[in-house]
């Protein structure tokens, strides 16, 4: 019940229908058994995000404050929780115009003007999380300034203005970053794990398999911009896990389709195959017209010498699942316990690799340089 009913909340939300949302979510919140617990702070959460795009900010502040402090009870003060907590809180006050509040909850200086973010002499890293499009003019001055960079994915909507980017990051020589944090699930961690300790032996295929009414953002309805839609905006992350998984392929195949009555102009539904040197077959079919709420991302990989396969956890807020079977033992199945999720945990995991590859000199693995090989996948599927 407490799945069907957070999954409820989700759709009803992306919908913009935010009382019946926080109808849901209330009793979401209702059925917690007492007492501290991540489940609850992440429902209270989702719904202070809920009562905020509503523009109940008082409401939203307050659940916000709540879950906040719950958070550094569970966690302590120095956990990705209590960073998004604060990042929430700072949100709200800033829509409310309120900058002292904001900066009461350990955020040193806030603005609405981006100008005033990059001329800071105290900021070092800048983490842009803007509409793809919009990407690029404020990457190339927050890395001229001086500042190293981590972008969302897509890190912009063609390759022209991507490579300009990675140029910019590479001339100024500060660390410029991609949010893909597809590759930090647990699941697709531990897949990765698996492969290197030669449990799977010769790969022979895998797949992706995606079932969502996408809940797009607002911009991705700009037609003149965003033409072009699941590929860019969803498929990317299991193209990217791809090749995190496997490496770069030989060959892609795609096509693309619609349903009748979206609201967007650009593809809701990719099917594509990922051919490799030695035989490997990776494919994904990505479906956002489901009006059912059977949502999931399924995951499957086959070798010689053993099969797995799981879900990711998404858009159901569950924790990502992993189960495999090996040759040998073709009748039993080992199911670890994941304690991390997709969202938020992932998200812990590419900043932290951006702060790794500043304290060390190194390059990121998601450097912008790497996702140019993601993002002309997403081109040739095109």
């Amino acid at each position: 019940v407490r799945r069907a009913l957070s999954a409820l909340g989700q759709v009803l939300q992306s919908r913009g229908e935010y009382v019946e949302a926080i109808a849901v979510q209330q009793e979401l919140v209702g059925m917690a058994s007492g007492g501290d617990s991540p489940e609850l702070a992440a429902d209270m959460s989702a719904l202070a995000s809920t009562h905020f795009y509503a523009g109940q900010y008082d409401t939203a502040d307050s659940l916000n404050t709540l879950v906040l402090a719950m958070n550094r009870r569970l966690h302590g003060t120095r956990h990705p929780m209590v960073a998004e907590d604060l990042i929430n809180l700072g949100a709200t006050q800033l829509e409310r115009g309120d900058y002292a509040a904001a900066e009461a909850f350990d955020t040193p200086a806030a603005s609405d003007a981006v100008g005033d973010v990059i001329a800071d002499d105290a900021v070092e890293v800048v983490d842009i999380s803007l509409p793809p499009h919009l990407q690029r003019a404020v990457a190339e001055a927050a890395l001229a300034a001086g500042k190293h960079v981590m972008v969302q994915k897509p890190m912009a909507t063609t390759l022209e203005d991507a490579r300009a980017i990675v140029e910019a990051a590479e001339q100024s020589g500060m660390k410029l970053a991609v949010n893909q944090n597809g590759r930090w699930d647990p699941a697709i961690r531990a897949c990765r794990t698996l492969i290197e300790r030669g449990v799977f032996g010769h790969l022979v295929s895998a797949s992706f398999e995606l079932r969502t009414r996408q809940p797009w953002q607002a911009f991705w309805e700009d037609a003149d911009q965003y033409p072009r839609l699941m590929m860019l905006g969803m498929s990317i992350h299991h193209l990217d896990q791809f090749r995190f998984l496997f490496g770069d392929p030989v060959e892609i195949t795609a096509v693309t389709s619609t349903y009748p009555g979206q609201p967007w102009a650009g593809d809701s539904i990719a099917l594509y195959a990922l051919r490799y040197d030695a035989g490997l077959l990776a494919v994904g079919f990505d479906d956002g017209f489901p009006w059912t709420r059977d949502w999931t991302v399924d995951y499957r990989i086959e070798g010689l010498g053993a099969i797995a396969r799981g879900d990711i956890g998404w858009p159901t807020g569950g924790f990502s699942t992993l189960e495999y079977t090996t040759s040998d033992r073709p009748d039993t199945w080992i199911r670890p316990a994941l304690s991390r999720k997709w969202f938020p945990d992932a998200f812990a995991g590419t900043m932290g690799e951006l702060f790794r590859s500043i304290e060390t000199g190194q390059e990121p693995s998601i450097s912008g340089r790497d996702n140019l090989h993601t993002l002309r996948l997403v081109e040739a599927a095109y």
